[in-house]
């Protein structure tokens, strides 16, 4: 089964630990501080709960531990990228947003077939920079269906 591998376009940068990463910006909707974000119980770790959108409650994940990263403190660079899902919007927790490239074919690597796993699903590609790599990801696809839907329940629940 071949991945998927990201299409020229462009790109919405963010950083996670000291790796960059990143997203079709039309994936995004909004980027914010991190505010108020409301614990929800009996949810997967990840998942640090809800937050009130502009009368909106949705789901919030730190996507550092989704991505079986460490989780760290937030420090004021920390923000929440709110994305656009098939089920509804999801804000996800990264340590800094940086900026919005535009990376055409001659700059996009296939994926590394590093694994099938669970965490190498949704990486599409590797962006060249000049001076770093990008790691380029479908974050929509960092979640099953069920756990689009599962988040989707625990925003409704709130």
């Amino acid at each position: 089964m071949s991945l998927p591998t990201a299409k020229p376009g462009q790109f919405l940068t963010f950083k996670l630990l000291k790796e960059f990463y990143g997203v079709a910006i039309e994936n995004i909707r909004e980027i914010n501080r991190v505010g108020e974000i409301t614990p929800v119980p009996k949810t997967p770790h990840y998942i640090k709960g809800v937050m009130n959108l502009r009368g909106k409650i949705i789901p919030v994940v730190n996507l550092r531990e989704r991505f079986g990263l460490p989780s760290e403190e937030y420090t004021r660079d920390t923000c929440i990228i709110v994305i656009d899902t098939p089920a509804g919007f999801v804000g996800l927790i990264v340590d800094s947003v940086k900026e919005v490239v535009t990376l055409d074919e001659k700059v996009i690597e296939p994926a590394p077939n590093i694994s099938q796993s669970d965490s190498g699903q949704f990486i599409t590609g590797m962006g060249k920079l000049e001076d770093k790599v990008l790691i380029l990801v479908d974050i929509v696809a960092a979640f099953s269906q069920d756990q689009i839907l599962g988040l989707n329940q625990v925003a409704n629940a709130a």
